[in-house]
């Protein structure tokens, strides 16, 4: 069975794309991210939050509907793709820290957040449960967005 769906309009985009760098998904929802390079006004749906920030969304995987969305606390208007396991969505900011958060699935609820010392622009990868990311990104698109930190470590956190 093929399903497709629009979603009209997870976020307001800007220089550096949209809902960017692929989705995540866990068979009943599809999470992505949300870019926000403008620093314009939009509202979160459902919740009708008004933010300048990125953020991450969270969509029904049958209907497109948005279930929750959740702006960026550490206030980047970038962040990197989603990974998602067990009902958790792992993040990575864009922002100056580089701060990774664990995100309930469900909800939107942030379980867990940890500073890095420097953007995390890449992806999460998860094995066994673990997750393992790096940061740093001074390069290409961090000199249309500005902002972003160099760094070059490889982060792993186990449960």
């Amino acid at each position: 069975m093929l399903l497709f769906f629009v979603l009209k309009e997870a976020g307001p985009g800007g220089v550096a794309g949209g809902g960017t760098w692929g989705a995540a998904t866990d068979t009943e929802r599809v999470y992505t991210n949300i870019v926000n390079s403008n620093g314009k006004n939009f509202t979160l749906k459902p919740s009708n939050k008004i933010t300048k920030t990125g953020g991450w969304v969270a969509m029904e995987a049958k209907s497109g509907k948005i279930l929750w969305s959740l702006e960026n606390p550490s206030n980047a208007t970038t962040n990197g793709p989603v990974s998602v396991a067990n009902g958790i969505v792992f993040v990575g900011s864009a922002n100056v820290n580089g701060t990774v958060y664990a995100i309930n699935g469900k909800n939107g609820e942030i379980l867990w957040s940890h500073e890095t010392g420097s953007t995390v622009y890449g992806g999460i990868s998860i094995s066994n449960g673990c997750i393992y990311f790096g940061n740093g990104y001074t390069l290409g698109l961090a000199t249309v967005i500005g902002g972003l930190t160099g760094g070059t470590s490889l982060f792993s956190f186990c449960v």
